[in-house]
């Protein structure tokens, strides 16, 4: 998947990122359980989805591979709102993005500064900066 790094499940800790049914999530909770008799040891984990908020969960061994998402954290002005979408100039490249109006951030308005990240070619504002 383009935007993603393997890792091994063994490696992650919750609190990271995990792309499980090609939806990018935040691991809330994770188990590990003891190799046993007829096998290695497993992992259970439950995350949320960034962009939805879908409680996801992934069993596997600790030693299989599993994609990470690569998480690019930007700052940008916001432009225009129109109606559910928030117009937003990126700061570093004045690339001009359409990202949907968050509903867990406060008031948003033009010419506010925002934190907003990418994450598999999808885009989510995290929170306001400037007022």
């Amino acid at each position: 998947m383009p935007g993603t790094k393997p890792v091994e499940l063994g490696s992650l800790k919750v609190g990271q990122y995990i792309v499980i049914d090609e939806v990018p999530c935040r691991i809330v909770d994770m188990t590990k359980s003891k190799p046993g008799k007829h096998g290695g040891a497993k992992i259970r984990l439950t995350a949320m989805g960034l962009f939805e908020n879908v409680k996801k969960e992934h069993v596997g061994p600790t030693s299989s591979r599993a994609d990470v998402p690569l998480i690019d954290k930007r700052k940008g002005q916001v432009l225009s709102i129109m109606g559910d979408l928030v117009q937003i100039m990126d700061l570093e490249t004045f690339d001009t993005l359409e990202i949907p109006m968050p509903e867990d951030v406060e008031e948003i308005d033009s010419g506010m500064e925002v934190e907003y990240f990418e994450a598999v070619g999808r885009y989510k504002i995290t929170r306001v900066i400037s007022k």
